[in-house]
């Protein structure tokens, strides 16, 4: 586990906030900061993770238009990979990193937020 400096759980949290908008989105960025360096499909990734077919593409799609995720073509197939720009891949490698108990608080404040943004009311 982890032992975060202030600045650096803030950082984290910016970029959670900024690209890992849906639970798949969130999924994704655990599921490359446990395998930085591996190549994988469509199928693959979609087989992984906790969600329908649709739902890991839209994730998928929405992190490589964001240039978090990499596409490789390799005969003929289409691999997806963590991006090599070190200011996006190093905060998905931080992450993987984070004990539950931290991962947890993160998702929490995350989840405060939207109920924020979907009933304004509660700000009071």
């Amino acid at each position: 586990m982890a032992t975060l400096t202030a600045s650096t759980q803030e950082s984290l949290y910016r970029f959670l906030e900024k690209y890992g908008n849906t639970r798949e989105e969130r999924e994704l960025l655990a599921f490359w900061g446990m395998h930085p360096n591996a190549r994988f499909t469509r199928y693959t990734i979609c087989y992984g993770l906790d969600c329908s077919k649709q739902e890991a593409n839209r994730a998928l799609m929405a992190l490589v238009e964001a240039g978090v995720i990499d596409t490789n073509s390799c005969n003929g197939l289409i691999f997806y990979s963590l991006t090599k720009n070190e200011e996006k891949r190093r905060p998905v490698v931080e992450l993987a990193a984070l004990g539950w108990d931290q991962w947890l608080a993160m998702l929490r404040r995350i989840e405060h937020r939207d109920r924020l943004v979907r009933c304004p009311s509660l700000q009071d």
